[in-house]
C-alpha cells in the first residue's frame, strides 16, 4: 500500500524553499493530509485491488471551484476539504504550491497544469478569472459544449500532452453533452530516478501475500542501504521512506506488520496525522524488498 503525505521538512528527509505564505501553505498540507485518508476510505469501499490517485489533482481541481462557490456548497467544500475559514490563505497556499510545483528542479521532472474550459453560454466573473490565473495558473477557455466531442478530444489530448502520453482519454466518450457549462482539470506529471537504486540483477519471484491465506508471486527488488524507517505499534505498521533523486522528494511506504493487517491499518490510517508519521522517519539500515 502507498500512500502520499504533504508535511514540512525535517532534517534527514526531502528539503523544499521556503514559501511566501508559509503558515498558509502548512496549513494547506495539514488539511490534504486529512481530505487524502477521508478519499482514501471511501475509494476503498468500492474497489478490490490496486489503487492509485492522486489527491493533490483532486483537491487542486476543487480549490479551483471554491473559489467560485458561495453560501451552502462553498461551506460544505470547506468542511469535505478541511480549509480554513480564510478563502484568499487558501488561494495563496495554492498558489505558493503550485508555483513550486512548476519549478525545473533539475534531479526529476514533476509538473502541473490547471485547465479550465467554459461553456460560450457562461460568462465568468472578472475577479474569479483572476484568481484561476493568478493562484491556480490556469487560463479559462471557453468552448461550445454542442460539439462536446471535439471538446473532449481537445481535453484529452492537453492532459495526454502535459502527462509525456502516460493519461489518454481522461475522459470518455458520453460523459459531455450540451448541457455542460464548465470542465476544470488538473495533470500531473512526474519522472525521477532513485536517490539509491536497486540493481536489476537483484531481482527474484517471492510471494506477495493478499491476505492471511492467500498470496501470488511477483518480482521483487532487494536493496541493502540506509533508508529512513519506523516502527509504528499503534498503527501497526512499519513505515519506510525512499528518497528520489535531488533528496525534495520521496515515496513513502505502508506495510502492515500482520498478513491480514491491511484492513485494521487502514481503518487507523484515516485519523492519523501523516505529517507527524512522516517526521518520526529515522535512517537505519535496511534490506529492502519492493
Amino acid at each position: 500500500m502507498i500512500r502520499g503525505a504533504s508535511g514540512s521538512h525535517r532534517s534527514g528527509g526531502p528539503s523544499f524553499p521556503p514559501y511566501a505564505h508559509h503558515e498558509a501553505v502548512t496549513s494547506l498540507a495539514a488539511s490534504q493530509n486529512r481530505f487524502t485518508c477521508d478519499l482514501y476510505t471511501k475509494l476503498a469501499e468500492k474497489k478490490s485491488g490496486n489503487l492509485f490517485y492522486s489527491p493533490f489533482s483532486i483537491m487542486t481541481a476543487l480549490g479551483m471551484t471554491y473559489a467560485g462557490a458561495g453560501g451552502n456548497t462553498e461551506q460544505e467544500m470547506r468542511s469535505v476539504m478541511h480549509l480554513s475559514d480564510d478563502k484568499e490563505v487558501v488561494h495563496d497556499a495554492f498558489m505558493d504550491v503550485v508555483s513550486d510545483m512548476k519549478t525545473d528542479a533539475g534531479d526529476y521532472e514533476l509538473r502541473t497544469s490547471n485547465m479550465a474550459y467554459v461553456s460560450n453560454h457562461l460568462s465568468l466573473l472578472s475577479q474569479y478569472d483572476k484568481i484561476l490565473k493568478e493562484k491556480y495558473q490556469s487560463t479559462a477557455k471557453t468552448v461550445d459544449f454542442g460539439a462536446s466531442e471535439e471538446v473532449r478530444q481537445e481535453i484529452n489530448a492537453a492532459v495526454e500532452k502535459e502527462t509525456n502520453s502516460r493519461i489518454k482519454d481522461l475522459i470518455p466518450s458520453g460523459v459531455l453533452d450540451s448541457l455542460t457549462r464548465m470542465v476544470l482539470v488538473n495533470a500531473v506529471y512526474f519522472k525521477g530516478l532513485w536517490a539509491k537504486q536497486f540493481d536489476k540483477a537483484d531481482t527474484y519471484d517471492r510471494e506477495f501475500w493478499t491476505s492471511n491465506t492467500e498470496n501470488v508471486k511477483v518480482p521483487m527488488m532487494y536493496k541493502k542501504s540506509e533508508f529512513r524507517i519506523f516502527f509504528d505499534k499503534d498503527l501497526g505498521a512499519t513505515v519506510l521512506a525512499m528518497d528520489y533523486q535531488g533528496s525534495r522528494l520521496s515515496m513513502v511506504f505502508v506495510l502492515p506488520d500482520k498478513r491480514d493487517g491491511l484492513a485494521e491499518v487502514e481503518s487507523k490510517l484515516a485519523t492519523t496525522d501523516l505529517s507527524e508519521l512522516h517526521r518520526k522517519l529515522r535512517e537505519v539500515e535496511v534490506r529492502r524488498n519492493t
